[in-house]
């Protein structure tokens, strides 16, 4: 049954990551489609004017670029095929650059809705890791400045891109510029950059859209003459052109604001108040207008982007200020879209999206008002680790008192290098957090979610297994017959396993809310923000030392009973935390209890898919215990007996 529940979860993982290369692939058609929609709407009028094919190689490239486009869009849903085969008849029929570009466009926002494609980097690009990929991977055939005049653009048709002129300047976006790095252009000496992770396809595609502003006259200061929201994802959409009518920048700052924003565009967001929390605004904000129009579906994922991208990425200095209040938002943003997913009527809708935006303004407030210091960094990191630490090495405490009991050292070699494995996996995963976590908020939360429910499953089996050793007899009879002989090589690596993933689980989550807090406390407390991490580990080791020492006066008996309750109690406060996780990605539906029971601690929210999943785990545990009851009752079996007469009978010879 043991094997049989291996292949299981083998089989499902195979099943898994087949959906999952599955849905990889669909994204890789749908960038390739927004790829080309992009070269139509602005090469075009470069192949047709008037009616008129003016140059028949770009002609000849758009209609390839439309045929395509059609072939990747057959198996697209069908609210997209009428579009799909429109831009390659409007092309075939040498429509007119307004015609196309509009076309285009739609189409092109259609398909990154539909397919939720990522339009921007997940932290802000690095203008000088930037440059440094340019010297290496462009300046060949762009030249040193991006003017299309590097040592090997000769002879190339087309041409290199000269990012100085004025239609690429305006016209491009980061995005576009993303794309094209990212998947190449086919027929072309612009190759896809496969070998670069998305990071740095970003950085490059920021820079490149930079070089034209090289040297005129700016600072970060202009954001003072943008009253409009400035973030990360309109920056990274959107081109020139287009960033100048959506701020409203009036024209005399045109060259300068655009400038800024192009060569200082983090710092200019942080001056507009362009941040996480005014992305959450802007997202919530979309999804009620989406939900007014019946796009359900979508109000659903904005309403849900507008939390995992925008609120929890600051929850660890929200809750540092006041704890309560970044409970009451949370709450807050799942009454939202509890009420989306309730099909609620959309004033209501409307009405809990202006108090969830209301919420978020007094959040900017708070966190505006109190800046970050060395004791906030000290604290809040200290905190973190303490929380996370304190739920992990229970366990692990619980199961090295045990082997102390047994006087078994070789078994507690296995358990130190299952917590220690994960521990370091944990600080390795620290180290290349900005490059490993490139995957959304939702993804994150899964994550989190499948690693806890696994556990639960983990705990539930080695408490059960615990409990009904708890009996001396009972206990003492399994030490003889089955530790001595399997412990060491089956149920240890088994022991091994459960450290690391327990401690792995809370690493994991401590990595992704101190990779979130490290880019909030900034160069100037790194040293505090390092400190709180070692305190607290060392906290936790006196913590450890500690229980050990007390855990060896307890009898065998009781501690086995005392560390079954123990890891029930984790197992329940796991299954809560993970099916939060879920629920926060999108997967699990969200259904408000009447009553906001919320301990976090011990993972009680006030949803009633988290309480029934609490509620069955702690009838199985009964049902468990029951069970191991039951078996520490039952008699000696008939194949014992036998074996103990059999042995009697051959004492009784050789006294013979």
């Amino acid at each position: 049954m043991k094997y049989l529940s291996i292949w299981r979860l083998y089989l499902a993982a195979i099943v898994m990551m087949a959906g999952v290369g599955k849905a990889s692939a669909q994204g890789e058609d749908a960038r390739m489609m927004v790829h080309l929609l992009d070269y139509i709407a602005v090469d075009y009028g470069m192949a047709v004017q008037n009616g008129k094919v003016i140059s028949q190689a770009e002609y000849t490239e758009m209609q390839e670029f439309a045929a395509t486009v059609n072939d990747l869009g057959k198996k697209a849903p069908a609210e997209l095929q009428s579009d799909i085969m429109l831009i390659k008849r409007l092309v075939d029929e040498k429509a007119s650059q307004e015609k196309i570009n509009s076309v285009a466009s739609n189409l092109k926002q259609e398909v990154i809705s539909l397919y939720n494609l990522e339009i921007a980097p997940k932290r802000w690009p690095e203008l000088k890791s930037g440059k440094a990929l340019f010297a290496v991977h462009c300046q060949s055939c762009h030249g040193e400045d991006g003017r299309g005049d590097g040592p090997l653009s000769a002879g190339l048709e087309p041409a290199p891109t000269n990012f100085h002129s004025p239609d690429k300047a305006n016209g491009l976006s980061p995005f576009q510029a993303y794309n094209t790095i990212r998947l190449g252009v086919e027929g072309t000496g612009m190759r896809g950059f496969n070998e670069l992770n998305d990071d740095e396809v970003w950085d490059l595609a920021f820079y490149a859209l930079s070089l034209s502003q090289i040297g005129k006259e700016t600072s970060v200061d202009a954001a003072q003459k943008v009253d409009a929201e400035i973030d990360l994802e309109r920056l990274a959409s959107s081109s020139n052109e287009e960033l100048k009518l959506d701020l409203a920048i009036a024209p005399e700052h045109h060259e300068e604001v655009i400038a800024a924003l192009r060569l200082y565009p983090k710092e200019v967001a942080e001056k507009s108040q362009g941040d996480y929390l005014q992305k959450a605004k802007r997202l919530l904000n979309l999804s009620v207008e989406a939900y007014k129009e019946g796009r359900r579906d979508e109000a659903r994922n904005l309403a849900l982007t507008a939390y995992l991208e925008g609120v929890e990425p600051v929850e660890a200095q929200l809750r540092a200020n006041d704890a309560s209040f970044s409970v009451g938002i949370e709450n807050q943003l799942a009454k939202f879209r509890s009420a989306i997913e309730k099909d609620a009527d959309a004033s209501e809708v409307e009405a809990i999206g202006v108090a969830s935006v209301e919420m978020i303004n007094d959040a900017q407030v708070m966190l505006s008002e109190k800046e970050f210091s060395a004791w906030l960094a000290f604290l809040m990191s200290f905190s973190i680790i303490l929380r996370e630490g304190l739920e992990a090495f229970l366990v692990i405490v619980t199961i090295l008192g045990i082997i102390r009991s047994l006087k078994l050292p070789n078994a507690a070699v296995w358990v130190h290098s299952g917590w220690v494995a994960a521990i370091v996996v944990g600080f390795l995963l620290w180290l290349a957090a900005d490059r490993l976590f490139t995957f959304s908020g939702a993804q994150r939360e899964v994550m989190e979610g499948a690693i806890a429910i696994f556990a639960v499953g983990v705990l539930l089996y080695v408490g059960f297994w615990m409990h009904s050793k708890s009996e001396a007899g009972k206990w003492q009879a399994y030490v003889k017959s089955k530790i001595q002989v399997l412990a060491r090589k089956e149920n240890m690596l088994g022991l091994a396993f459960l450290s690391f993933m327990v401690v792995f689980r809370e690493a994991f989550e401590s990595v992704l809310f101190l990779s979130a807090l490290n880019m909030e406390v900034g160069e100037d407390h790194q040293f505090s923000f390092v400190m709180g991490i070692v305190v607290a580990f060392a906290i936790l080791l006196v913590i450890s030392v500690l229980l050990l020492r007390y855990s060896k006066k307890i009898p065998i008996t009781q501690l086995f009973k005392y560390s079954a309750m123990i890891i029930s109690f984790l197992a329940v406060v796991l299954i809560g935390k993970g099916v939060h996780s879920i629920q926060e990605a999108g997967i699990i539906s969200i259904s408000l209890m009447p009553i906001d029971l919320r301990w976090s601690l011990i993972g009680l929210y006030p949803t009633w898919e988290t309480f029934l999943s609490q509620v069955f785990i702690v009838g199985l545990i009964i049902f468990l215990w029951n069970l191991g009851n039951k078996v520490m009752k039952k008699p000696i079996c008939e194949t014992e007996k036998e074996k103990i007469d059999a042995k009697k009978k051959s004492l009784e010879a050789e006294k013979v």
